[in-house]
């Protein structure tokens, strides 16, 4: 189990702890030391180092108001390469980002979105690795611990857009990528998606096997006859198919 809680200025106090005994009521198990993303910038900080020696970082000191909104990153400070000589353990330029470039044809398949072709600086374009607020970037956290703690990553059709400059990361890095699969993301009757955003219930105040069940079911699988959590587990695991989860980005529930 992993945690990401790199953000701390946006992590609310004791959440971690709640988000563990919500996954203990739903009857899910995790092997091991719980891993906290907070206690990785060390390793955050050599990965940069190394993107940096490929000579793929540079520092953006670009606000908001200056980049198109909603478009591909323009490459207005691509030529503000970083050095490894520049770079000691807290590197920090005030008020500025480090940015990946990143280019070329990347392709891969999801297990359930099927076979993906994307042009990095046409589709993606150079990604933040370091916030202006001197913390790791969401990506190249992300991109760094699945490399090395995970072999499969399952997560909802709207992430599907992060995967490739995670992809891109890895394979500079010269790290093992793992298989992904996204499913299809629940929405309300006016198509928000389920969450804190929109106001969604928590599912921490629902009946767990009733939430499984439900989602068993929007995920296209065979129907179970269960009575307890540890009994829809035990099924669930011996009939799960893939092959039967839709493969729309969006499902109503």
């Amino acid at each position: 189990m992993r945690v990401d809680d790199i953000d701390g200025p946006r992590s609310v106090p004791g959440s971690a702890d709640a988000i563990q005994r919500t996954l203990d009521q739903y009857g899910f198990e995790w092997d091991g030391p719980v891993l906290m993303q907070s206690e990785r910038v060390e390793r955050y900080q050599q990965a940069v180092a190394s993107l940096v020696s490929r000579q793929l970082v540079f520092d953006c000191g670009c606000s908001r108001r200056q980049l198109p909104a909603g478009k591909i990153y323009p490459g207005n400070c691509r030529h503000s390469r970083v050095a490894i000589k520049s770079l000691p353990a807290d590197y920090h330029r005030a008020d500025h980002a480090l940015r990946c470039e990143l280019s070329g044809q990347l392709e891969f398949t999801d297990a359930i979105q099927g076979a993906q072709k994307v042009l990095l600086e046409r589709d993606v374009g150079d990604i933040v690795i370091w916030r202006r607020d001197n913390l790791v970037a969401y990506a190249l956290a992300c991109a760094i611990d699945d490399a090395e703690s995970v072999n499969h990553v399952v997560r909802g059709a709207d992430l599907l857009g992060n995967t490739a400059a995670q992809i891109a990361i890895m394979r500079a890095l010269n790290l093992s990528v793992p298989k992904y699969a996204h499913i299809p993301v629940a929405i309300d009757a006016n198509g928000d998606k389920l969450s804190k955003h929109s106001k969604a219930q928590p599912i921490s105040s629902m009946p767990p096997l009733k939430v499984l069940i439900t989602a068993w079911q929007v995920l296209g699988q065979p129907n179970l006859h269960v009575n307890s959590i540890a009994d829809f587990w035990k099924q669930a695991i011996a009939n799960w198919q893939m092959t039967c989860v839709p493969s729309v980005r969006l499902i109503s529930t």
